[in-house]
Parts: structure tokens; C-alpha cells; sequence
């Protein structure tokens, strides 16, 4: 079913929503309720449903003895993986588009290292 005809049926659950309002048959009763499920099942079944794609760009190996990984994802953006060894908790960063090139040059300064290799203290990595 195509999201036109989708859209349809939000528009009339919208319109039937609103007249049992009026006559006070609002949130809390039975056919309310039940039309607000069947609203937001439909609308969860608008637009496609594809899994996001993260994209691996670079694993740079020798970081005390640990490792840098640069990935991209389509939603958020660049992200770095880093673990101090191999087996570690992996350490991940949003990071910017300069910080990114700079791993994709494998051009990371002493300071960049430590950056990335170190969690953040508010951050549940």
C-alpha cells in the first residue's frame, strides 16, 4: 500500500478523532483510544524502512599498541573508534570534518591521539 493512501486513512482517523472529541469522547475512553492506536501504527508504516548504513572507512593500527577507526554514519555523521589495546572498551567520538580527513591522511597528532583515545567523563562510551 502506497503512502498516498496511507496518508488517506491519517487524514479520516484525524477527522474521526477530532468529532469524538467534540462530543466528549476523548483520551481515556474505549473508541478513542483504540483509533489513537491504530493512528500511530499506521503513521510507523509511512516512508521506507531501510537499516542505516555505517561505513567503515580506515583502521589505523599503532596507537600504543591500540587502534583508530574512522566511520561514517548517514544519519549522525563521522565517528571514531578507539581502543587503547586490542580487546579494550572501544572509546567513540562524533568528530568533525577536519579531525576525520586528518585519520583518512593518517596525519593524527600526539594531541589528537589522546584525544581520541580517551573517554569522556559524562559520556557512557
Amino acid at each position: 500500500m502506497g503512502c498516498g493512501v496511507k496518508w488517506r486513512q491519517l487524514d479520516e482517523l484525524d477527522k474521526a478523532l477530532g468529532a469524538l472529541r467534540g462530543t466528549g469522547l476523548g483520551p481515556g475512553t474505549t473508541p478513542f483510544d483504540t483509533l489513537w492506536k491504530l493512528r500511530g501504527k499506521i503513521y510507523g508504516q509511512i516512508g521506507m524502512k531501510l537499516p542505516r548504513t555505517l561505513t567503515q572507512l580506515v583502521k589505523l593500527f599503532g596507537f600504543s599498541p591500540g587502534t583508530i577507526t574512522l566511520w561514517h554514519d548517514v544519519e549522525s555523521g563521522w565517528m571514531s573508534e578507539a581502543r587503547v589495546r586490542p580487546g579494550a572498551t572501544p572509546v567513540y567520538k562524533s568528530v568533525s570534518d577536519e579531525v576525520a580527513i586528518a585519520i583518512l591522511k593518517k596525519e593524527i597528532t600526539p594531541d589528537l591521539e589522546a584525544n581520541l583515545l580517551t573517554p569522556d567523563e559524562h559520556v557512557d562510551n
